[in-house]
């Protein structure tokens, strides 16, 4: 398993990444909409958060969640910086986000799933965070050679992911992502499972 460094943070940011992964455009094909609460899980600089917070609007709320302390306060200074009002930092466990249930119409999580020491109560965690026909983007590094990423063998495939996210979850889609990822979305039926 490969954890992210985070004095490694500014490389989440790197003017780069942009170019082989628009967050916009994926929150957009995802179905991120104005009004909408989103949890961000394992939302780091913000790459993710800000495009939602703005796709999201005045109505809407952000909960950008994090382990690191050192990833939030970076996201805390853009915050103040931007005067963004519409995100909360929420620092959290892995498998113990301190957030109600069934607070979110979608989750977010993009790079994390190898991460994850046990992906089962991770992916249990995040589902307990949505509503009802609720949204979950999941995004990860394709197992394969890429120029970015976490080391080839800690990456988990589109297939494992898949079949992680069908023991959970009866609607699994393939879902938007950048170049060097694949994408799911999982939906949370009201069916109790």
């Amino acid at each position: 398993m490969h954890k992210f460094d985070p004095g490694q943070a500014h490389r989440l940011n790197d003017p780069e990444r942009p170019k082989h992964e628009n967050p916009q455009m994926i929150l957009k094909a995802a179905g991120i909409r104005s009004g909408m609460t989103v949890v961000d899980a394992g939302c780091g600089t913000g790459f993710y958060t800000f495009p939602a917070s703005g796709l999201i609007g005045e109505k809407g709320l952000v909960y950008a969640v994090d382990m690191s302390k050192e990833m939030l306060k970076i996201l805390k200074r853009e915050i103040e910086k931007q005067n963004v009002k519409n995100v909360r930092a929420v620092v959290s466990e892995e498998t113990s986000i301190p957030l109600d249930d069934g607070i979110a119409d979608m989750v977010i999580n993009v790079n994390m799933l190898h991460e994850a020491y046990d992906m089962d109560a991770f992916v249990r965690e995040l589902k307990r965070l949505m509503k009802n026909n609720g949204i979950l983007l999941l995004i990860d590094h394709k197992k394969e050679p890429m120029p970015s990423g976490p080391p080839l063998q800690d990456r988990v495939s589109y297939e494992d992911a898949t079949t992680l996210l069908k023991r959970w979850f009866d609607i699994v889609l393939k879902g938007p992502s950048g170049e060097y990822q694949y994408g799911l979305i999982a939906v949370k039926e009201n069916n109790g499972r």
